[in-house]
């Protein structure tokens, strides 16, 4: 069995961080047992970190009732994220009270005391990051969180709140989970999401502060089953579901076929990699830590994503598969 190493990677947390992360935004208690098979699974491969948030139906009880029930809380790193309630994102109004209540209900559901990274999920550009690091230091001395990080922030927002931090001695982000997948979106998926760019990348590169990237297998493109036919074929495509019309819009241009086929090419040459593996090992070539959250529905596409960290790709290979050369 492949399993991950780990290492510790994230400033305010001792534990070690492994080279993939849990995502669990499809967790509800309706089927905890499936999800329960997940999470055992994940720690057989020295899984360490899982990724959840408030507002992921009841993805918290869940991981809540599952680490209660293997006695797993001191192995594993909980990420979870507040600051969306419907449409609301991270409301200036009350913003501490808002921090102080949703992360009392986290810790609730998740049966624990504290939080290891605490990550808002959305930035509010009408507050001043001394407004937001405030009570995210004071929940940090309070003990109930350990460390904090952003979701879906644009870097210039970062560098503010990492210079602000280091001018009143207070604790910044120390992760960051945007968006990064072989595959190039051609808008935000959904309202308020961001996507890492070349200059997020050389942000990452200088700061040394980690990615732990969302749809970091492009939700789901590299499996094939989103075509240029659907693209192509109107009626075909206004027969799908509104996240298929999505996906068609977002992810399936010329380009990021292309870069299916190169992976799929790629992974035949590697040995029988597919191409969600090689998009998945393109990634962790990165240079600058990275975690990539994966979302595997049972132990196979876990053990498939596993598999990808043992693919070994060259500096031709990484620009090759992006297009950068023929």
């Amino acid at each position: 069995m492949a399993k991950m190493n780990a290492k510790p990677l994230i400033a305010g947390i001792s534990k070690p961080v492994s080279q993939l992360a849990l995502g669990t935004a499809f967790y509800n208690t309706a089927n905890k047992e499936d999800w329960f098979d997940i999470l055992d699974y994940y720690i057989e491969v020295s899984g360490a970190i899982v990724d959840t948030a408030r507002s992921y139906s009841t993805s918290e009880e869940v991981i809540g009732l599952w680490m209660e029930a293997r006695s797993t809380r001191d192995q594993i790193i909980i990420q979870t994220k507040c600051g969306i309630t419907g449409d609301n994102y991270l409301p200036a109004d009350n913003f501490p009270e808002v921090v102080r209540n949703e992360l009392t209900t986290s810790l609730q559901n998740l049966r624990t005391d504290y939080i290891d990274v605490y990550l808002l999920h959305r930035d509010n550009q009408e507050m001043t990051v001394a407004e937001i690091l405030e009570p995210l230091n004071n929940e940090i001395a309070n003990g109930r969180v350990h460390a904090i990080g952003a979701s879906n922030w644009e870097y210039r927002r970062l560098t503010e709140a990492s210079e602000y931090a280091d001018k009143h001695g207070m604790k910044g982000f120390a992760v960051v989970s945007n968006n990064i997948s072989l595959a190039r979106p051609t808008a935000a998926f959904y309202r308020g999401l961001v996507s890492t760019d070349k200059t997020g990348e050389r942000w990452h590169e200088e700061t040394g502060i980690p990615l732990i990237p969302w749809s970091s297998q492009a939700r789901g493109f590299f499996t094939g089953r989103y075509t240029v036919e659907m693209r192509d074929n109107p009626a075909h495509a206004q027969k799908g579901d509104s996240f298929t019309r999505q996906m068609i819009k977002v992810y399936c241009t010329d380009e990021n076929f292309e870069r299916l086929n190169r992976a799929r090419k790629l992974g035949e040459e590697k040995g029988g990699y597919t191409a969600v593996e090689v998009a998945l090992a393109w990634l962790l070539h990165k240079p600058f830590p990275i975690v990539p959250i994966v979302g595997p529905h049972n132990r196979e596409e876990l053990a498939s994503c596993v598999k990808a960290i043992s693919l070994t790709l060259t500096e031709s290979e990484i620009k090759w598969l992006n297009l950068e050369n023929k």
